[in-house]
């Protein structure tokens, strides 16, 4: 009996992944089958692309139940969970997202209050900065100086109380009430001596510097007396900084006046909400 050519009798290659497979019923590679129907295991000839029974294409391999896939759903619910969590009032109530959200907010074991009796106020900065009252010191001057790194509290104090050109190596702060020359506007209005301030300062920087306005000029409350506060972005060849600003007002006074300053990693990362805890820590009194 003389039979057929090998060639049409078997394929010489499993058609998925080409592996030698002339005589085996499955893939020795791959686990294909070769010679039934991976779907409804009729016999498929040797070269059929699809089940002459079924349809199914013979490439795929045997035919696997719906539920397989629900592995992938299984893995999906936890993460989903997480992620639902997560985003929901719950997480920001324990404080999960703390970190990502805001800057947690200070508790009053980890500030301590101070007093300037010269100036006529009270406040609070963090326990890690430290305050100078220099109305005290052989030279008075008008203002308390308060700084997250010592070094900087000299290095602004020769400023007289402005550190819009100061180059902290931390947070620094001045509070008090240095002269004040405005003749353009009401001297008492804190919100317009701002404006009028800031109109100068961004429209004539020094060379080299550039000013950023990142929260305009905005009316605030602090102590129960009216203000206005500004904060700056000073982008120099030595590097980017950030300056606030603010004033509060009082009938019969002259305007109290708050700086604050911190390169920019400093401030975005913590520091400027300190700095706006304490303008808002301050209280007035005689």
């Amino acid at each position: 009996m003389k039979l057929p050519p090998l060639a049409l009798t078997a394929p010489s290659l499993c058609p998925r992944c080409d592996a030698p497979a002339m005589f085996d019923d499955h893939c020795v590679q791959c686990a294909l089958p070769l010679r039934l129907c991976g779907a409804c295991h009729g016999v498929a000839g040797p070269f059929d692309r699809y089940c002459g029974f079924c349809g199914y294409e013979l490439v795929q391999g045997d035919k696997r139940a719906a539920v397989w896939r629900l592995w992938l759903l299984a893995a999906l619910v936890p993460m989903a969970a997480g992620l639902i969590f997560g985003l929901s009032p719950l997480a920001l109530k324990t404080g999960i997202l703390a970190g990502f959200v805001n800057h947690p907010q200070q508790t009053s074991s980890q500030v301590q209050a101070m007093r300037s009796a010269n100036l006529g106020f009270t406040f609070s900065v963090p326990n890690d900065w430290t305050a100078t009252d220099y109305s005290r010191a052989a030279t008075p001057q008008p203002f308390v100086m308060v700084a997250h790194v010592d070094s900087d509290r000299v290095g602004a104090a020769t400023l007289n109380g402005e550190l819009v050109t100061a180059r902290p190596s931390g947070a620094v702060m001045t509070l008090g009430r240095p002269p004040l020359v405005v003749s353009a506007v009401d001297p008492t209005d804190p919100l317009a001596v701002l404006a009028f301030q800031v109109s100068e300062m961004v429209t004539t920087p020094p060379a080299g510097v550039t000013y950023q306005v990142v929260k305009p000029v905005h009316a605030i409350t602090v102590g129960g007396k009216p203000g206005a506060e500004v904060v700056i972005k000073v982008v120099s060849a030595g590097g980017t900084t950030y300056y606030e600003r603010a004033y509060v007002g009082a009938p019969g006074q002259s305007l109290f006046r708050v700086e604050a300053a911190a390169p920019a990693s400093d401030w975005e990362g913590g520091d400027g909400a300190r700095a706006e805890a304490v303008l808002q820590s301050l209280a007035f009194g005689s």
